[in-house]
């Protein structure tokens, strides 16, 4: 046990107390489960900031490629703007109870931000289990970029491709970077869509090995794992006993704050309302501080725990129960 955060630990014994307690029968099995062993684990107090990104083509390179690939900066004063996201981030942080360390993260990750043409966007995003290919592409781009469309034609057009190159911006957690695809982000949507992604960058990322051929990876809510000797991160589908899927508690995280800084985005995803409906009622039962701890140390089974301290304020939550 002593590879686990010291806040896990603490979680641990309080389970330890609720047990004797009297609490329930589900809080027992889940207090008798046996710990992963960690492999990896990442502390705020030890944060760098993101690894340098590979140099990017300068701006201008786009400027006179066909649609959908041109592209014409602002002119932005982009260091200002991540400044000023940073203080926001911060803000919040100091606002919800976070640790200390974790104040200073977000001028960390302003570091770790790549405004990208569209191309860039798309290799970089469609590419990424291929970096030998992906380099490639990015290389001839910043000197033959009409070549270097060309050299897509296996996977552009496609609804993939599509699908991809209508996204405004995404955290990148392989490369600890968040990717923004510039010519596609409104600027009135920007700072907002900024907000968001640096709240998906703030959790500590945590792996660990559940069995031989299984390893778990947690970021924020977040879950992935990967099988055997297969390099690829798959989002785990199960809830393993979370009170909503994984993927569904990190979004709604993110976008809880983004809205607490600019109010409910006009492409608010529906989905999403009932788990920000559940996420701030948790934070007024068990206070804010205790739920972004265990966001921002990427415990997301914590939730079980303060959850079913509070079962009576949720009776319409289907009982947790891990499969």
């Amino acid at each position: 046990m002593s590879g686990q955060p010291a806040n896990a630990r603490r979680r641990i014994g309080r389970r330890t107390l609720l047990c004797g307690l009297g609490a329930s029968a589900l809080l027992m099995t889940l207090a008798g489960l046996s710990q992963p062993t960690p492999v990896a684990a990442a502390s705020c107090a030890g944060e760098a900031p993101a690894a340098p990104a590979r140099p990017f083509a300068p701006a201008a390179t786009a400027a006179d490629l066909p649609a959908p690939f041109g592209y014409r900066p602002d002119g932005m004063d982009r260091a200002t703007l991540l400044a000023e996201v940073a203080d926001v981030v911060r803000g919040q942080a100091v606002d919800l109870g976070a640790a200390g360390c974790y104040l200073e993260k977000p001028t960390a990750i302003a570091e770790g931000v790549d405004f990208l043409s569209p191309y860039e966007f798309l290799v970089v995003t469609m590419y990424e289990q291929d970096h030998a290919r992906r380099d490639a592409l990015l290389d001839q781009y910043a000197s033959d970029p009409r070549g270097a469309i060309k050299a897509l034609a296996e996977h552009y057009p496609s609804n993939r491709s599509q699908s991809i190159m209508m996204n405004y911006a995404y955290f990148d957690i392989g490369s600890d970077r968040i990717r923004v695809n510039a010519a596609h982000v409104p600027v009135t949507d920007l700072r907002r869509v900024l907000v968001h992604e640096f709240w998906h960058a703030m959790p500590d990322t945590r792996v660990w090995r559940e069995s031989a051929d299984r390893t778990v990876r947690a970021n924020g809510f977040w879950l992935q794992e990967r099988r055997g000797t297969v390099p690829v991160w798959l989002p785990v589908e199960d809830r393993g006993g979370l009170p909503y899927q994984s993927y569904l508690l990190d979004e709604a995280m993110a976008t809880m704050m983004e809205t607490r800084y600019a109010g409910p985005s006009p492409m608010a995803r529906r989905e999403l309302d009932e788990v920000q409906t559940y996420l701030s009622r948790l934070m007024t039962l068990a206070g804010p501080a205790e739920v972004l701890e265990t966001y921002l140390a990427s415990e997301p089974h914590e939730l079980e725990v303060l959850t079913e301290e509070h079962r009576s304020s949720f009776p319409d939550l289907e009982p947790l129960a891990r499969s």
